[in-house]
């Protein structure tokens, strides 16, 4: 993300964007959506001297900006630093400091990079022209040659769940709480409802979690997942799984406090609860309502996501998604990634495919991320393997941050030692997962840990203890 030339960033109200319309009736690319797939699109075209539209209907930087990474992300570190509920008004307001800060880096990123911005609805009227209705002057139609979807996800909400915004939330409402409260029940124990319960917690808000899993974030190593449930365990969340919930409601209780309330079901054992507020974090779905996608010659499935090929292109070849409103893995940085990619295909028709190995980031409290291979992967294709550990009590920097719970293991290969999977859980596990990725990414085997100098004392000195640990295990056979 270099600094280009210098460029207008041009808004729908703006008199140049009916001149620049005219002169340049026809747009290399046009895409719909600036959360980061549709940025890092919007950039990557530009440096390739291309002509680029993008359309927002609700705030630059999309979702991932206001409503869902950045926001957790820093309200996550405002109740690190700010302990208690006392605080939240003073951590609210830190984090919707943040938030404009951020949009104003991407609006001036956008100008130097010479894209054309406007604030407005698009539409498809064709598989190659959209319809804009801006807030101010008339609705426009715009061509271009190629497009890219990038319009994200929102909340799923039942229709019989009250939300409304004041003690029953989703995770995109979530930052409007204004009273801090001493009870709130999370429902749904995936990555959003973990993180999110966490953060409450680490702000002394008593939080049961909700799911009807069993078992916290399936998708992740369970050792970490099992260290994460004791953290849990000891640090203000209690976690319910196997459990089937009915009847949210609000009401008003004796002594005249609002409650939600919430009926649940455990191995068939029905039992009334009330907390102070709520939040449901129960998936997602895709923001496509509005495309008219049939007027595209698309469809969307029963989640409101997009099918793509390996390059990003949907059934109109011309047409490509990314982001969240393709599914998995819908982070922002696979997004980002992904705009990359298939902005340079859909101009230069070459792109490198996106990578085989990438990491994964859950902001919980503690931290947690992953690259490369589990160990359950490992044992269904029959690969023999050792795994390293190293636990943070262990390090002199674990010691200095009073972080006793971390732990880093790594994934070893018998045959020929190379790293094939790094898993952290504990304070800047998604900082130290990188230093695993770049060694997995040049084929690096556990020797290079062991052979290698690290600062002392820092938490990266983890991967040699490991190092060490695994390549014991390998001498002994």
């Amino acid at each position: 993300m270099d600094d280009p030339p210098d460029g207008p960033l041009a808004f729908e109200s703006a008199s140049g964007y009916a001149a620049e319309m005219s002169k340049q009736p026809a747009w290399d690319l046009l895409i719909i959506g600036s959360g980061p797939g549709g940025q890092r699109a919007a950039v990557q075209a530009a440096k390739l001297g291309k002509r680029v539209l993008v359309v927002e209907r609700a705030k630059i930087g999309g979702s991932c900006l206001h409503l869902g990474t950045i926001p957790s992300k820093a309200l996550r570190e405002a109740a690190l630093a700010e302990k208690g509920v006392a605080q939240l008004l003073s951590v609210m307001s830190r984090t919707h400091g943040v938030i404009a800060e951020e949009a104003r880096v991407i609006e001036r990123q956008l100008a130097r990079n010479a894209v054309t911005f406007v604030h407005g609805e698009a539409r498809f009227t064709s598989p190659d022209e959209v319809e804009i209705a801006t807030a101010s002057g008339p609705r426009r139609r715009e061509r271009a040659h190629k497009f890219i979807i990038a319009t994200g996800t929102r909340p799923r909400r039942p229709t019989d769940i009250p939300f409304d915004e004041e003690r029953v939330f989703d995770s995109d409402s979530i930052l409007q709480l204004g009273i801090p409260p001493g009870t709130m029940a999370v429902v749904g124990a995936g990555v959003i409802g973990c993180e999110y319960a966490s953060i409450f917690a680490r702000m002394g808000v008593k939080v049961t979690l909700f799911d009807r899993k069993r078992e916290l974030l399936p998708a992740i190593d369970p050792e970490v997942t099992a260290s994460l449930r004791a953290y849990f365990d000891g640090h203000g969340v209690e976690f319910v799984g196997g459990c089937e919930y009915t009847n949210v409601h609000t009401l008003c209780e004796r002594d005249g406090r609002t409650v939600v309330r919430m009926q649940t079901t455990v191995d068939h054992e029905a039992r009334l609860r009330d907390f102070d507020v709520a939040l449901l974090c129960l998936g997602r779905i895709g923001n496509v309502e509005s495309l008219d996608l049939a007027a595209a010659g698309l469809a969307c499935d029963e989640r409101g996501l997009l099918a793509v090929n390996e390059r990003y292109q949907t059934k109109q070849l011309h047409i490509y998604a990314v982001g969240d409103v393709i599914g998995a893995p819908a982070l922002a940085a696979s997004s980002s990634e992904q705009g990359r990619i298939a902005a340079a295909h859909a101009l230069t028709g070459e792109a490198a495919p996106f990578p085989e190995t990438f990491p994964y980031g859950i902001y919980t409290v503690p931290e947690i991320s992953s690259v490369g291979l589990q160990e359950s992967e490992l044992q269904a294709k029959n690969v023999p393997y050792v795994v390293g550990r190293a636990n943070y009590r262990e390090l002199a920097r674990g010691k200095i941050i009073d972080d006793d719970h971390g732990f880093l293991k790594l994934l070893v290969r018998r045959d020929d030692a190379r790293v094939v999977g790094v898993h952290v859980i504990g304070t800047s596990a998604t900082e130290l997962v990188h230093v695993g990725q770049v060694a997995m990414a040049f084929g690096a085997t556990v020797h290079f840990f062991v052979e290698n100098v690290f600062n002392y004392p820092t938490l990266a000195e983890a991967y040699k203890v490991a190092a060490l640990n695994a390549a014991n295990q390998l001498r002994q056979g």
